[in-house]
């Protein structure tokens, strides 16, 4: 970190500065679900956060601030780093791994890989009894032995509400053979292969949603300032072509704030 100074009494003075500038500071907030968030003239920093975490919100929100001053679609990385080329881009993309661990998606991934490896395992089971059996093709004895009946819905839905003429019935694949007890295991087992799928496209989803946030403009900028509140001399290191740009945007005094703000934050950057 830059300093050690009592993060309190940084929290304190970041919140007082960055007030100074007009901007409004909330910290009694739940930050709409996040650790913090920007809009305009408004910073709000989660009531959760201890004071170390809160400082690096307001260093990463500030961030946003100065970005919005520059561009304020906070879209293009070229307006706030001078530079947009691949390089500078995978540099960016290494900071942010280093800053957020989140950014790895280490615990989706590993979920990922685990459903992978259960759809293996009952598909295997089920070309035991089935040899043509494929994923990418239509499971026509499953198709015949369903046709006219509710258990066609699991294929698609792991629990389903089927409504009847005067009532409705609640159909889930942990409960099919109590509901459809003559249905054969394979049967079951193709059941549960399609739940599995369902959760790996969802996890799948997740993952692209997640690097698609983490590759915005706006976030690699920001999460670039935060790892300098961070580590300095470890950005300077994976991200030389990136810190090349931005103290020259720097020292070019582009950034409204910044040295107020490393200043208070006790960061001497060279």
């Amino acid at each position: 970190m830059a300093c050690s100074r009592d993060t309190t009494l940084i929290k304190n003075e970041l919140i007082r500065y960055i007030s100074s500038l007009g901007i409004t500071v909330k910290t009694v907030t739940k930050a709409r679900g996040n650790k913090g968030f920007f809009k305009e003239g408004r910073i709000d920093v989660s009531k959760n956060l201890d004071d170390d975490s809160a400082v690096r919100v307001l260093v990463h929100e500030f961030s946003h601030y100065i970005n919005y001053k520059l561009d304020n679609k906070l879209q293009n990385l070229k307006t706030v780093l001078g530079n947009d080329s691949e390089i500078i881009r995978k540099e960016l993309s290494e900071v942010t791994k280093f800053v957020d661990n989140n950014a790895h998606c280490h615990i989706l991934n590993a979920e990922k890989e685990r459903l992978k490896t259960k759809i293996k395992s009952l598909t295997d089971t089920i070309k035991n009894v089935y040899p043509k059996f494929s994923l990418s093709e239509e499971f026509k004895e499953f198709k015949r032995y369903a046709r006219w009946s509710d258990l066609a819905y699991l294929e698609k839905y792991d629990r389903v509400r089927v409504q009847k003429l005067f009532s409705h019935k609640i159909y889930s694949i942990s409960d099919v053979k109590k509901d459809f007890p003559d249905i054969p295991d394979v049967f079951v087992d193709y059941l549960k292969l399609k739940s599995q799928q369902r959760k790996r496209a969802k996890i799948s989803r997740r993952i692209s949603k997640m690097n698609k946030y983490y590759s915005e403009p706006c976030e690699l900028f920001a999460r670039f300032v935060e790892g300098l509140y961070i580590d300095t001399g470890k950005i300077k290191e994976i991200a030389p072509n990136a810190y090349e740009s931005f103290m020259s945007m720097y020292n070019d005094n582009c950034y409204t704030g910044m040295r107020e703000l490393f200043a208070i934050l006790g960061i001497i950057l060279t």
